[in-house]
């Protein structure tokens, strides 16, 4: 037997032993699981509709926290516009008095 031909049976040796242990594994796992495959699905179909709930709380939440910003941010622009606009008359006003005043003169 050359190098060759040991390379050859050294890989067939190591498939066979890899999926001897992944068969002897999943045996393994399935005889010593805690709970059957309905109990185990059961428990996993609950948790996954309590992340559902979860996250729908959470959007629900998100949302309402949005549109509070929402609505407080433009309570807020429109009293500095009503301010703005008011400071610009005032400025409107003071212009044309001293305009008047420097005319007069």
């Amino acid at each position: 037997m050359d190098h060759q031909d040991y390379s050859d049976d050294s890989g067939w040796v190591n498939t066979f032993v890899f999926i001897a242990g992944v068969v002897l594994g999943a045996g393994a796992a399935l005889l010593m699981a805690p709970e059957s495959g309905s109990i185990l699905r059961g428990r996993i179909s609950r948790g996954a509709r309590t992340a559902q709930d979860e996250i729908s709380d959470m959007a629900a939440n998100t949302k309402d926290a949005l549109s509070t910003l929402s609505r407080d941010t433009q309570q807020s622009l429109k009293h500095a516009a009503t301010r703005v606009t008011a400071a610009v008359d005032a400025t409107k006003q003071s212009v044309k008095s001293e305009l008047k005043e420097n005319l007069i003169d």
